[in-house]
C-alpha cells in the first residue's frame, strides 16, 4: 500500500510541475528545456531542504555530546550529502518500487542457520533494506527475510501483532529462533512484541536508530504511531514501566548515531537492558546502508 501511495504522490508532484510548465511556456514562452531542468531542480531542491531542516532540528534537540563527538563545520557537507543521497534513493527507488528494488523473500524452510528478520520503520517498507540485504547475504548471513508491515495511520501495537504473525511463519518454517534487526519505529514494535508475545522465538534483538524513549520530532508525523513515538507518550510510558518490572532477558544491541537528524535527543536510542553502540556522523536514513555502520552490525550478529 505504501509503495502505491508514494508512486501516486510522485505522479501528482510531476503532474503539477508539468501543468505549471505548460502554463509558463504558453503564457510567457519560457523555453521547454529550461522548464524541464527547473522542474527537476525543484524536486531535488525540495528534498535537500527537507534534509537540511531535519538536520537543523536534530541539532536543536540534540543530546549533550562530549567534545570528540561534536561535528566540525568541515564535516557537515559530507553528512548532509550522504543523508541526501540516501533520501533520494529511498524516495525515488527503494520505497515506490520495492517489489523490483528488493528480491522476494525466500521460502521459510528448515535450516541449520539463524534466520534474520528485518523490521522497517515509520513510513517505510521492505524496499528500504535493499543495501542491507545485499550486505548480509554477502556476509553469508541468514536466510534474510524482509516483510512489509502496516505503517499508515495505525498503532505500534497493531504493528507488533503483524510482526508476531511474520515471526511465527518464519520461525516455524525454518525450525529456528530468529534474529530481529529493526530500524527506527521497528525497534519499538519489537519491544512491544516481546512484552506481549514473549521471547521464545527470538534469538537476539538488534535495533538501529530506534527512538526508544521518544523523539522530539514525532509531532511532525501523521497517524497514531507517530504520536506514540512522542516523548512521554502513553505508549512509551506503559512500555518502559513493563520493562522496569521485568526487563527482557533476550540479548539486545541498540546501534544509533549521536548525529541522527530524526531521532532527537539522540541518546533516546539507548536502552538500559541492551548493549548500546554509537556510530557517529550518520543520519537517520543513511545509517542502514552505511559501510561505517556495518562493522557494528557484524559484531552484534556474532556476539
Amino acid at each position: 500500500m505504501l509503495a502505491r501511495l508514494i508512486r501516486f504522490s510522485l505522479a501528482l508532484e510531476l503532474a503539477t510541475l508539468v501543468a505549471l510548465g505548460v502554463w509558463l511556456h504558453a503564457s510567457y514562452d519560457w523555453p521547454a528545456a529550461a522548464l524541464v531542468l527547473g522542474a527537476l531542480g525543484l524536486m531535488l531542491a525540495t528534498r535537500l531542504g527537507l534534509v537540511c531542516l531535519t538536520a537543523l532540528l536534530g541539532w536543536v534537540y540534540r543530546s549533550a555530546r562530549p567534545p570528540e563527538l561534536r561535528m566540525r563545520l568541515s564535516e557537515i557537507p559530507r553528512y548532509l550529502a550522504q543523508e541526501y543521497r540516501a533520501l533520494l534513493a529511498d524516495n525515488f527507488w527503494y520505497l515506490p518500487w520495492e517489489s523490483i528494488a528488493l528480491r522476494p523473500d525466500p521460502a521459510p524452510l528448515p535450516t541449520g542457520r539463524v534466520p534474520i528478520v528485518l523490521v522497517h520503520g515509520y513510513l517505510s517498507n521492505r524496499g528500504y533494506f535493499r543495501p542491507l540485504v545485499r550486505w548480509l547475504e554477502a556476509e553469508d548471513a541468514g536466510p534474510v527475510f524482509a516483510p512489509n508491515f502496516p505503517v499508515l495511520f495505525t498503532s505500534i501495537g497493531h504493528f507488533a501483532d503483524e510482526l508476531h504473525e511474520a515471526i511465527e511463519r518464519i520461525a516455524s518454517g525454518c525450525g529456528q529462533r530468529v534474529i530481529l534487526v529493526c530500524h527506527s519505529m521497528g525497534g519499538l514494535a519489537a519491544r512491544r512484541y516481546l512484552q506481549v508475545h514473549g521471547e521464545g522465538r527470538i534469538a537476539k534483538l538488534i535495533t538501529i536508530a530506534s527512538p526508544h524513549h521518544g523523539t522530539a520530532l514525532a509531532g511532525a508525523g501523521l497517524g497514531l504511531n507517530a504520536r506514540q513515538m512522542g516523548r512521554g507518550s502513553d505508549f512509551l510510558v506503559a512500555l518502559e514501566t513493563a520493562e522496569a518490572e521485568r526487563a527482557p532477558s533476550v540479548a539486545a544491541v541498540s546501534i544509533y548515531s549521536p548525529h541522527d537528524n530524526l531521532v532527537a535527543p539522540q541518546d533516546t536510542s539507548r536502552l538500559a537492558w541492551a548493549r548500546n553502540v554509537s556510530v557517529p556522523g550518520l543520519g537517520h536514513v543513511s545509517i542502514i546502508a552505511s559501510p561505517r555502520m556495518f562493522p557494528a552490525l557484524r559484531d552484534a550478529l556474532r556476539g
